[in-house]
């Protein structure tokens, strides 16, 4: 076998070990009812970028992906497009993606317009991170990916950085 061969099933191998991980906690969920025996959305309120206070029950009802991230965060930042692209796909049909920054609200604003990210974005230092605790986050990764069903039940919980397809394939089964 040669380098490029190695290489080659060597990213082959993460690749199915980070998606059946991924798949895991997902179908960890499943298996519980996805609300039966699942953890419930923790309540919050943190301030948007015009520094409106934001209440996460706003959402009630909708298939929630919850993502905390930073702009200062590699991963983070490739995951953003694929977030706005899943919530232009499926916002019709009850999918809410909210992106909580850990960061400078100035450089959050300025990141969001050049993106032009079609989801709303909240901002926080502490309370932030204390937000991402409470969602499971122990051990404060970025980034950092919850999803929650429609009755409020968290059903997956990602540390790292999740491809578009991943995500859609767990949206798909909720919407």
């Amino acid at each position: 076998m040669n380098a490029w061969t190695r290489a080659g099933f060597a990213a082959l191998l993460l690749s199915v070990v980070a998606g059946g991980f991924f798949l895991s906690s997902y179908l960890k969920g499943q298996a519980s009812g996805a609300g039966a025996n699942s953890t419930q959305r923790p309540e919050f309120t943190l301030t948007d970028l015009q520094n409106r206070p934001r209440r996460v029950g706003e959402w009630d009802g909708k298939v929630l992906v919850v993502n905390f991230w930073a702009t200062w965060c590699s991963p983070c930042r490739k995951e953003i497009p694929q977030f706005i692209a899943l919530q232009q796909e499926f916002g019709t049909r009850g999918l809410q993606f909210l992106g909580i920054a850990i960061d400078d609200p100035g450089a959050v604003r300025e990141f969001v317009q050049s993106l032009q990210v079609n989801y709303p974005v909240l901002v926080g230092e502490q309370d932030a991170i204390d937000v991402a605790k409470a969602y499971g986050n122990l051990i404060g990764a970025l980034p950092y990916t919850v999803v929650v069903d429609r009755k409020g039940a968290i059903v997956l919980t990602h540390q790292g950085e999740v491809s578009g397809h991943q995500l859609e394939q767990v949206i798909a089964r909720l919407i």
